[in-house]
């Protein structure tokens, strides 16, 4: 009895606690998340060996024009682009996992601005939350933003 008791305490001692640290899966990221206003939907699926994101949905007062056309990446700076509807539009490319709950080397592209930034991802909170960083040279200059699972 007393060498199961101290079986039971080496256990959690030594392995419960390591249960934080273990490596997250790669596929962790994929899933439907609502950016950080809700006015969007974001679907993040694997593409190749590198995870993309693409806007699947829109909240309806930002879904259309005035005159009820679906609305546009008017702000994209190719023309042939700018002629696309936003729904569908891959705003994040390039991710790798790189270990833990991080995800590096993409891109992200704001359609409010037509700009395309550097990007990091996190994942936070059991996976509920994704921590997305846009920024111009190094992280350190930058913003976040963090979106929603699906769900949750």
């Amino acid at each position: 009895m007393k060498r199961s008791i101290h079986v039971l305490f080496l256990f959690f001692a030594f392995c419960v606690p390591q249960a934080g640290f273990c490596e997250t899966s790669a596929d962790a990221i994929v899933g439907h998340w609502y950016t950080k206003d809700h006015e969007a939907l974001v679907e993040i699926f694997k593409e190749g060996e590198t995870y993309t994101g693409k806007i699947v949905w829109l909240a309806e007062s930002v879904a259309t024009e005035d005159d009820g056309t679906p609305v546009l990446d008017k702000k994209n700076p190719d023309p042939e682009k700018a002629r696309q509807p936003v729904i569908g539009l891959k705003i994040a490319q390039g991710f790798f996992h790189v270990g833990g709950n991080d995800w590096e080397n993409g891109h992200i592209y704001d359609p409010d601005n037509g700009k395309t930034y550097k990007c990091l991802m996190k994942l936070k909170k059991s996976g509920r939350q994704l921590k997305v960083r846009g920024f111009i040279g190094v992280a350190l200059l930058g913003r976040n933003e963090y979106w929603t699972r699906k769900g949750q």
